[in-house]
């Protein structure tokens, strides 16, 4: 999938000035490859529907919502990375993409310094570039079949115009299938309640209990922690997003508990401890069908990204942004803006 890094270093096709305009409201959004969008064109990502959605609810405030997600970070890096690009991208909001695989591998984080700032950025440069190069990996070696030769290297060399028609092809992933957005069906209490899982196996009942053993749990609840305190002393508004999904039925075209609830219910509890604001995914999963939204528990493309930018943007709008009050932020969403434009986009 061709990824774009802009000069600021995030993904994002386009570019951007530090400073903010008189209107700008400016959200940074933290992750891993979930909300990065591994394997997903660039406009179908949450970060960038979540965007379309507020420039279509209030077209009176300039929104720029940064995709600041690395493959492969885990919270304890999302708070490093605010730490560092913080205070130079100014954000009016940070929300904390969370996926169940980021309590892994945690570290304690240390405050930034020189020599770690700049091993930060390196690591973040490689994560991001190195993402961007193992994305045609598939392409380039299908590239190499085709050429039918072990040096393949070379004769990426020699087959200049070859790969780049391979490469154009490529370009038009947005129009494969599982990554176009189409219209897909919205079940209501009686049709979910007429297409039971039954049978089906489930989460183990210590699930949460065993998150707790991962190795860097303590490091993770400190990251977690210290990401809250950041919200409190007022530095940032802050707000984390769960952004899972149930549990796809083996035996019919629903998702189902099966004991992931539990779990969303145990994230939600914990990030939102001390009032700190969470928004999930999750309820919004189970009145969709698995058929029609890709990858929808792992590396989500297509309709699965549309439900978490549905969910998402509803919680800014109807929850999160009529509270902040005071300040730039308040006097930006306190501005012009008609009745039709506050209309929530269909």
């Amino acid at each position: 999938m061709p990824v774009k890094i802009n000069s600021l270093g995030f993904r994002d096709d386009r570019e951007y000035a530090l400073a903010k305009g008189p209107r700008t409201f400016r959200v940074l959004v933290l992750g891993d490859s979930v909300t990065f969008g591994h394997g997903s064109v660039y406009e179908h990502t949450y970060p960038f529907l979540v965007e379309q959605r507020l420039r279509a609810w209030r077209p009176d405030v300039d929104w720029q919502v940064w995709n600041l997600a690395v493959p492969g970070y885990n919270t304890s890096q999302e708070l490093a990375q605010l730490l560092e690009v913080g205070p130079a991208f100014q954000p009016d909001l940070v929300i904390v993409g969370f996926f169940e695989n980021d309590v892994v591998d945690n570290h304690v984080v240390a405050p930034p310094a020189a020599t770690a700032r700049a091993r930060s950025a390196a690591l973040t440069w490689l994560y991001r570039h190195v993402y961007s190069t193992s994305v045609y990996k598939r392409a380039y070696l299908e590239l190499a079949w085709r050429l039918s030769a072990s040096n393949s290297y070379r004769l990426r060399l020699q087959h200049v115009g070859a790969e780049a028609q391979l490469l154009e092809h490529v370009q038009s992933a947005q129009d494969l299938e599982g990554q176009r957005l189409t219209s897909f069906d919205r079940l209501d209490d009686c049709r979910l309640q007429a297409a039971p899982c039954a049978g089906a196996a489930g989460m183990a009942p210590d699930i949460v209990d065993a998150m707790r053993r991962e190795p860097g749990w303590d490091a993770w609840a400190d990251a977690v922690r210290r990401l809250q305190q950041l919200r409190r002393d007022g530095v940032y508004r802050l707000m984390f997003f769960v952004n899972m999904a149930p549990l796809g039925c083996p035996t019919s075209d629903v998702f189902y508990d099966g004991g992931s609830s539990r779990l969303n219910d145990f994230f939600v509890r914990t990030l939102g401890a001390d009032s700190t604001p969470v928004a999930t995914s999750y309820e919004a999963f189970r009145r969709v069908r698995p058929s029609q939204m890709p990858e929808a528990s792992g590396h989500s493309i297509g309709n699965a990204n549309v439900v978490k930018a549905e969910a998402l943007f509803a919680f800014l709008r109807d929850v999160f942004l009529p509270q902040i009050a005071g300040g730039r932020a308040g006097a930006i969403l306190r501005g012009p803006a008609s009745d039709s434009a506050r209309r929530a986009p269909r």
